[in-house]
């Protein structure tokens, strides 16, 4: 069985977030694929009002119904600390030895650099969706995958993607001035942050 492996805050997940996830099943050949929100990610503050639990019940809301193999999963938020992807990886690969990480540019660029880096490199496919809008970043991909394909015998997915402009952190400032999220946050979600008064004090 070929996994994914999809982490992130997912703070909110978003419609981007959706796209990449069917993006990266199909170019992938996935037979399953896991969303991950994290406990506490290693590479970048959280709010100090973040709540796991509801960014967890989020994903759940954005991801029902878009595909049966997608599945969210706890595993992250239940294990605690810090979210480091070596540990996440060993988790899953006790269910397969096929694992596929799905990465932004930047992380895919630095990726060498994390926490047991080599190991994650060694061990498991990498996917980089590379946007379309911009030719700089993908270039700077490329040479990447080709080091790491060199160095480390990383096997490189690097597929084109049409991205939607739109962050995690755009839409948190967008919600907090009560602006309208319609194609960006799926309603389920959106309904989720209104009822629970998230994201007002961004």
């Amino acid at each position: 069985m070929r996994i994914g492996i999809y982490g992130g805050t997912f703070s909110p997940p978003h419609a981007g977030h959706i796209r990449a996830a069917v993006q990266f099943l199909s170019v992938c050949d996935l037979d399953r694929l896991y969303i991950l929100p994290t406990a506490t990610p290693p590479h970048k503050e959280i709010s100090p009002n973040d709540d796991p639990a509801r960014r967890l019940a989020m994903c759940h809301l954005a991801f029902n119904g878009i595909d049966d193999r997608i599945v969210v999963s706890d595993y992250e938020q239940k294990r605690g600390g810090k979210s480091y992807t070596i540990l996440t990886l060993e988790h899953f690969r006790l269910m397969s030895p096929d694992l596929v990480l799905l990465c932004g540019t930047d992380m895919f660029l630095t990726l060498d650099t994390w926490f047991r880096g080599e190991d994650i490199l060694r061990t498991t496919a990498v996917c980089c969706l590379l946007r379309t809008n911009d030719t700089g970043d993908a270039e700077a991909v490329r040479r990447r995958a080709a080091y790491y394909r060199e160095t480390f015998g990383t096997e490189c997915y690097l597929p084109a993607f049409s991205p939607i402009d739109i962050s995690s952190t755009a839409l948190r400032e967008m919600i907090a001035r009560g602006l309208p999220t319609d194609g960006l946050l799926t309603p389920a979600v959106r309904d989720y942050i209104d009822e629970h008064g998230l994201y007002k004090n961004q």
